[in-house]
Protein backbone atom coordinates (compact mmCIF):
# COMPACT_ATOMS: atom_id res chain seq x y z
CA UNK A 1 0.00 0.00 0.00
CA UNK A 2 1.48 3.32 -0.82
CA UNK A 3 0.84 6.22 1.61
CA UNK A 4 1.21 9.51 0.21
CA UNK A 5 1.19 13.11 0.70
CA UNK A 6 -2.64 14.19 -0.27
CA UNK A 7 -2.77 17.16 -3.19
CA UNK A 8 -3.29 20.15 -0.77
CA UNK A 9 -3.22 22.65 -3.41
CA UNK A 10 -6.01 21.00 -5.09
CA UNK A 11 -8.11 20.57 -1.45
CA UNK A 12 -7.43 23.88 -0.41
CA UNK A 13 -8.11 26.18 -4.05
CA UNK A 14 -6.96 29.35 -1.56
CA UNK A 15 -3.68 28.70 -0.87
CA UNK A 16 -0.86 31.16 -0.52
CA UNK A 17 2.00 30.07 -2.15
CA UNK A 18 4.32 33.19 -1.97
CA UNK A 19 7.59 32.42 -0.74
CA UNK A 20 8.70 31.46 2.76
CA UNK A 21 11.78 33.77 2.66
CA UNK A 22 12.71 36.71 0.59
CA UNK A 23 16.57 38.57 -0.10
CA UNK A 24 15.82 42.10 1.53
CA UNK A 25 18.36 45.16 1.21
CA UNK A 26 18.95 47.91 3.15
CA UNK A 27 21.06 50.52 1.69
CA UNK A 28 21.41 54.09 0.69
CA UNK A 29 22.33 54.00 -3.03
CA UNK A 30 20.84 50.36 -4.52
CA UNK A 31 24.37 49.23 -5.55
CA UNK A 32 24.23 46.18 -3.29
CA UNK A 33 20.88 45.53 -4.99
CA UNK A 34 21.70 45.44 -7.98
CA UNK A 35 24.77 43.72 -7.58
CA UNK A 36 22.40 40.79 -6.00
CA UNK A 37 20.32 40.77 -8.89
CA UNK A 38 22.99 40.35 -11.13
CA UNK A 39 23.90 37.23 -9.79
CA UNK A 40 20.53 36.14 -8.53
CA UNK A 41 19.03 36.10 -11.68
CA UNK A 42 15.69 37.31 -12.33
CA UNK A 43 14.14 34.78 -10.84
CA UNK A 44 14.52 35.66 -7.11
CA UNK A 45 13.14 39.19 -5.92
CA UNK A 46 15.30 41.43 -4.18
CA UNK A 47 13.00 43.66 -1.90
CA UNK A 48 14.75 47.36 -1.37
CA UNK A 49 14.43 49.06 1.60
CA UNK A 50 16.16 52.49 2.78
CA UNK A 51 16.57 52.38 6.33
CA UNK A 52 16.79 49.79 9.10
CA UNK A 53 13.80 50.27 10.72
CA UNK A 54 11.99 49.84 7.26
CA UNK A 55 13.94 46.69 6.23
CA UNK A 56 13.05 45.41 9.52
CA UNK A 57 8.90 46.13 9.13
CA UNK A 58 9.86 44.11 5.67
CA UNK A 59 11.31 41.49 7.72
CA UNK A 60 8.51 41.16 9.93
CA UNK A 61 6.15 40.02 6.57
CA UNK A 62 8.74 37.64 5.28
CA UNK A 63 10.52 36.12 9.03
CA UNK A 64 12.44 34.09 7.63
CA UNK A 65 14.14 36.15 4.84
CA UNK A 66 18.30 36.94 4.05
CA UNK A 67 19.15 40.01 4.80
CA UNK A 68 21.36 42.16 3.30
CA UNK A 69 22.05 45.41 5.15
CA UNK A 70 24.38 47.98 5.01
CA UNK A 71 26.09 49.71 8.09
CA UNK A 72 27.18 53.34 8.26
CA UNK A 73 28.09 55.63 10.85
CA UNK A 74 24.65 56.87 11.09
CA UNK A 75 22.59 53.79 11.49
CA UNK A 76 25.71 51.68 13.57
CA UNK A 77 23.56 51.74 17.06
CA UNK A 78 20.49 50.92 15.37
CA UNK A 79 21.95 48.09 13.74
CA UNK A 80 23.79 47.00 16.48
CA UNK A 81 20.26 46.94 18.18
CA UNK A 82 18.27 45.18 15.74
CA UNK A 83 21.13 42.24 15.48
CA UNK A 84 21.15 41.77 18.89
CA UNK A 85 17.72 40.71 18.61
CA UNK A 86 17.46 39.11 15.32
CA UNK A 87 18.18 35.21 16.86
CA UNK A 88 14.85 36.09 19.51
CA UNK A 89 12.56 37.97 16.74
CA UNK A 90 13.41 36.23 13.64
CA UNK A 91 15.12 33.15 14.44
CA UNK A 92 14.81 32.11 10.61
CA UNK A 93 16.27 35.29 9.48
CA UNK A 94 19.89 35.63 8.48
CA UNK A 95 21.62 39.11 8.03
CA UNK A 96 24.70 39.91 5.65
CA UNK A 97 26.57 43.18 6.63
CA UNK A 98 27.52 45.44 3.78
CA UNK A 99 29.86 48.47 4.26
CA UNK A 100 32.21 51.03 3.10
CA UNK A 101 35.77 50.49 3.03
CA UNK A 102 36.30 52.88 6.07
CA UNK A 103 33.91 50.71 8.03
CA UNK A 104 35.96 48.05 7.62
CA UNK A 105 37.56 48.12 11.27
CA UNK A 106 33.63 46.96 12.38
CA UNK A 107 33.85 43.54 10.70
CA UNK A 108 34.16 41.57 13.68
CA UNK A 109 31.58 43.65 15.95
CA UNK A 110 29.00 43.08 13.54
CA UNK A 111 29.45 39.19 13.09
CA UNK A 112 29.50 39.14 17.37
CA UNK A 113 26.04 40.91 16.65
CA UNK A 114 24.79 38.21 14.57
CA UNK A 115 25.97 38.90 10.98
CA UNK A 116 26.65 35.97 8.82
CA UNK A 117 29.18 37.82 6.36
CA UNK A 118 30.40 41.64 6.17
CA UNK A 119 31.21 42.86 2.95
CA UNK A 120 33.00 45.70 2.03
CA UNK A 121 33.24 44.99 -2.00
CA UNK A 122 30.97 44.87 -4.40
CA UNK A 123 32.72 42.71 -6.19
CA UNK A 124 32.25 40.41 -3.51
CA UNK A 125 28.30 40.22 -4.55
CA UNK A 126 28.92 36.22 -5.92
CA UNK A 127 29.77 35.08 -2.43
CA UNK A 128 27.17 36.92 -0.88
CA UNK A 129 24.20 35.54 -3.62
CA UNK A 130 25.88 31.90 -2.55
CA UNK A 131 24.55 32.69 1.01
CA UNK A 132 21.15 33.82 -0.24
CA UNK A 133 20.63 30.76 -2.53
CA UNK A 134 21.55 28.46 0.64
CA UNK A 135 19.52 29.99 2.50
CA UNK A 136 16.45 30.24 0.24
CA UNK A 137 17.17 26.53 -0.30
CA UNK A 138 17.18 25.44 3.31
CA UNK A 139 13.81 27.17 3.83
CA UNK A 140 10.93 24.86 4.32
CA UNK A 141 7.65 25.13 2.79
CA UNK A 142 5.14 26.52 5.03
CA UNK A 143 2.41 25.01 5.67
CA UNK A 144 -0.67 26.92 5.39
CA UNK A 145 -3.71 25.45 5.67
CA UNK A 146 -4.67 23.32 8.62
CA UNK A 147 -5.24 19.93 7.08
CA UNK A 148 -1.13 20.95 6.11
CA UNK A 149 -0.04 21.23 9.61
CA UNK A 150 -1.64 17.97 10.55
CA UNK A 151 -0.10 16.23 8.29
CA UNK A 152 3.58 18.13 8.49
CA UNK A 153 3.19 17.47 12.05
CA UNK A 154 2.40 13.10 11.77
CA UNK A 155 5.27 11.12 13.09
CA UNK A 156 5.55 8.83 10.34
CA UNK A 157 5.70 11.49 7.67
CA UNK A 158 8.91 10.63 6.87
CA UNK A 159 8.29 7.13 5.84
CA UNK A 160 5.53 8.37 3.62
CA UNK A 161 6.17 8.83 -0.40
CA UNK A 162 5.08 11.49 -2.31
Amino acid sequence: MNIGRPNLAAANPARHDTPAAEIITSESSGRWAVALRRELGPAVVVHETRSVAECWETLAREPASFVVVEVTAGNLEALLSRLARREREFPRARVAVVADRRMAGYDWLMREAGAVAFVISPRRAAALAGLARRHLANQPDEPTGTTERIWNSLPWKEYATT
